[in-house]
């Protein structure tokens, strides 16, 4: 029902309710001014004013006008509190390093008055930044550091401040952000500058970094469109930048063979074996290091993942479901893989036993000396080394994904299968992904047919 005032000047001001705010607890108002004309008398207004309070009310009922005061910025710290829970702290957490530059622009701006070209213009600024963060690679081996001041790992990284994986980042020479590198420099007593070389990015955002930014802001105003906040969805016809696709870096199969064959003779069994089915299941690196035996179905030669690993410096290491619901698959293992995994339980078997009570039994495949969790982060520093010692291919545990993926696409595997193989969301996003991959096989498929052909039809 509408409530209607009359004010001091002989206008009137008409309210109506059209529901509640974001978060669901708050009765949200519509109003406007309606303005009698000179000269009516007292009847014909009440008739001219009850028809505009129906055209209004009418209007609001329909969502062909919507009025919303809430400046953006709230709006969107509404939608944080509304949705953590439904979605990924992983996401939520990128969400939030994305505020800062839209609460910059556009977080002073009423929901009802933030246009299209107002979001063209946000991408337009955007194209314009760079990353910006301050990074800092580590010039001096700490780990001989801490090893002379007979300190470990844990217990430099509790001292100094900072996560045990920022210290292992300067064990591997990778960059840290500059805080960090502050704060290990002063518990050794030295410059900042003395101890890390400034690594910062000042590279222009990425054409995929701004369409996240876009990204978020689409699914913001999706919301406020469907608890009628707003009329329409701003995101919608945005111009961005074209993400131009790159052929994936993969090894040859020479090249991983090559590497099995390596890490078989060199490396700890778990090592070899971790990148035996990274690159059999295609798996994701959460994916393959959060595997149990009882994933394992050893008689039908199969591999079921249906979890994955995060790791988030609050949580520490965390179990949740993979990246989509596709994502829960069945992958088929040749019999040589079930063989290798056999011999390394029976491994892993006897070392619990040599430790006894030191050991906890898991069920993981993957573990610490003590049957704990292996951290998320550990393959990849191993691999970065073990490849530069034994002079192989560099890789990535991504890489292998890809080599799986490509390995498929040339003997010939179509894109649905290769879509559940992969756990893709749909087939569109693995078509988005080997784009490159597929026109390849399509040409040596072309290439294979006029070979067969053409000699025996040539003029």
């Amino acid at each position: 029902m509408a409530r209607i005032e009359k004010q001091k000047n002989g206008s009137y001001r008409i309210q109506i309710s059209t529901g509640y705010s974001a978060d669901g607890k708050h009765h949200k108002t519509q109003s406007m001014t309606w303005h009698p004309e000179k000269g009516m008398t007292e009847r014909q207004i009440k008739k001219a004013l009850d028809a505009a309070v129906a055209e209004f009310e009418q209007e609001c009922r329909s969502g062909k006008r919507v009025v919303n005061t809430c400046k953006l910025e709230n709006f969107i710290e509404q939608w944080f509190e509304i949705k953590s829970g439904e979605v990924a702290d992983s996401t939520i957490k990128k969400y939030r390093d994305y505020c800062p530059r839209v609460f910059e622009q556009l977080g002073h701006l009423r929901m009802d008055k933030i246009t299209t070209f107002d979001i063209d213009n946000f991408v337009v600024w955007l194209k314009k930044q760079t990353y910006g963060t301050k990074y800092g690679r580590c010039k001096i081996d700490l780990q001989k550091e801490l090893a002379h001041r007979k300190e470990t790992q844990k217990a430099f990284a509790a001292r100094a401040g900072v996560s045990a994986n920022a210290v292992r980042s300067c064990y591997q020479g990778e960059r840290i952000r500059w805080e960090a590198a502050d704060k290990i420099a002063a518990v050794l007593d030295k410059k900042v500058t003395a101890v890390f070389d400034d690594a910062s990015d000042n590279k222009p955002l990425s054409a995929k970094t701004i369409h996240g930014y876009h990204g978020f802001l689409s699914s913001v105003f999706s919301y406020a469109v469907a608890r009628k906040a707003i009329r329409e969805n701003p995101c919608d016809g945005v111009i961005l930048p074209k993400i131009e696709k790159e052929e994936h870096a993969v090894l040859t199969i020479e090249e991983a063979t090559l590497l099995l064959k390596t890490l078989k003779e060199f490396a700890d069994p778990k090592y070899f074996i971790f990148f035996l089915l990274a690159i059999y299941t295609g798996g994701r690196r959460g994916e393959v290091i959060a595997l149990r035996w009882k994933d394992i179905d050893f008689d039908q030669h199969t591999v079921n993942i249906t979890r994955t690993l995060k790791f988030e410096k609050k949580k520490g290491n965390y179990y949740t479901t993979p990246k989509s619901k596709k994502s829960n698959r069945t992958v088929l293992i040749s019999d040589n893989t079930v063989q290798e995994l056999k011999a390394f339980k029976a491994k892993q078997e006897d070392h619990a036993q040599k430790i006894g009570d030191l050991w906890h039994d898991e069920d993981l495949i993957f573990t610490q000396f003590n049957g704990r969790q292996m951290g998320i982060s550990t393959p990849y520093g191993f691999i970065k080394k073990f490849a530069e010692k034994h002079d192989l291919v560099p890789t990535t545990i991504h890489q292998l994904r890809h080599t799986n993926a490509t390995i498929l696409i040339h003997s010939g595997t179509d894109v649905k299968t290769l879509q559940e193989w992969l756990g893709h969301s749909s087939a569109q996003v693995t078509l988005d992904i080997y784009s490159h991959e597929l026109q390849a096989s399509k040409m040596l498929a072309s290439k294979a047919i006029s070979d067969a052909l053409d000699k025996s039809i040539a003029v």
